[in-house]
């Protein structure tokens, strides 16, 4: 009997998930609505059980895991399509994981399904990829021992996104990001505030804008803060659409212009090539504070789907053996806590740099 169910696992991330899961050698099925397209990843990856499901199904899907320890979803863009794997891994009492970015996902997940994952007794990971999983490791390391913490995080990421990125992106960009200042929640449009970045050679000092990643909604699970901002770096271009397209994000979402959006998302490739993803290097930076007393903590590495993939894969992994660390809806250091993270983060490449007072 499998432990993990890949649930999507013929979109673009969840067929590197599947490639990973066999390279590790996980005893795991694959699930999705198209029993063609799962035979022929099947083929590739170690012929695990195919249980076929659909979104919108939730009984279907709650019996599929049946007899699984662990979801593991890469079905998105999570607004519209997610709620089918939450419902689903509740009905069915296992842990859940997934490959969201997405703010308001999350939000609503930690708001509506936190008291009714502990009774389950399960886990609900959500973003437990690349951004969220550097970033949320970043953020520990850096408060560390600090308290209270004035917290700022700067992402600087490659450009080449995948389709189903571009999908959950377009409904990201329409929401605001969740800051705490003064210890109180607030939210701020992307794009409204602005700051030069002190991040680490060779990038240097970069302009960035506010920016609704999920870590704005993961990081107060764990951390004390008193202060929470969250920025991405951007050239002059980005920062001007941001400003003159910011009032017009919302209608992306609905109508006619999200239906033009769509058709044209379509018309482009599934996601970067092996080479793109290879060359695309991100950075991390957290920036904690309290009092006279900080430290910064940069993150950087390469490849960002196949590191969604290589963490999905060790979080669920994680959980099918010794469990999670803690039930309800968790951060990923909460899941899993660093020390997988950081043997995850020097298998792959993934460098830490600590830059504080001595």
């Amino acid at each position: 009997m499998p432990e993990v169910l890949l649930f999507g696992a013929t979109g673009y991330t969840g067929r590197l998930t599947a490639q990973a899961l066999h390279r590790r050698g996980a005893n795991f099925a694959i699930s999705g609505r198209d029993h063609g397209k799962l035979e022929a990843l099947a083929t590739t990856t170690g012929n695990p059980e195919i249980r076929v499901a659909s979104v919108g199904d939730v009984r279907g899907l709650a019996a599929a895991l049946e007899d699984v320890k662990v979801l593991i979803t890469c079905v998105g863009p999570f607004e519209q399509l997610g709620s089918t794997a939450v419902e689903a891994a509740l009905q069915a009492g296992v842990h859940y994981i997934d490959s969201t970015g997405e703010g308001p996902f999350i939000a609503r997940l930690i708001e509506n399904k936190m008291e009714q994952a502990r009774k389950a007794g399960i886990a609900m990971a959500p973003a437990m990829g690349f951004d969220e999983v550097p970033a949320d490791v970043a953020a520990t390391l850096a408060s560390r021992d600090l308290d209270p913490v004035d917290l700022t995080l700067t992402y600087a990421v490659p450009l080449t996104p995948s389709a189903g990125t571009l999908r959950s992106a377009l409904g990201i960009l329409s929401e605001p990001a969740a800051w705490i200042e003064n210890g109180r929640r607030v939210t701020v449009k992307a794009g409204q505030r602005s700051r030069w970045a002190p991040m680490p050679p060779p990038l240097g000092p970069r302009s960035s804008v506010a920016f609704p990643l999920a870590e704005g909604h993961l990081a107060p699970l764990h951390l004390e803060l008193d202060s929470l901002r969250v920025y991405a770096t951007v050239g002059m271009a980005q920062r001007l659409g941001l400003k003159l397209g910011g009032p017009f994000l919302p209608l992306l979402k609905s109508g006619p212009i999200k239906s033009v959006t769509e058709s044209l998302i379509g018309r482009l490739p599934e996601g970067p090539t092996d080479q793109q993803r290879r060359a695309g290097q991100w950075t991390i930076l957290a920036e904690a504070r309290s009092g006279d007393a900080w430290r910064n903590v940069a993150l950087t590495g390469t490849d960002v789907y196949g590191l969604t993939a290589e963490f999905l894969s060790a979080a669920a992994l994680r959980f099918a053996g010794d469990g999670p660390l803690e039930t309800g809806v968790v951060a990923p250091v909460q899941a899993v806590g660093l020390e997988v993270w950081e043997k995850e983060f020097a298998d792959h490449g993934v460098t830490i740099q600590t830059f504080e007072p001595h």
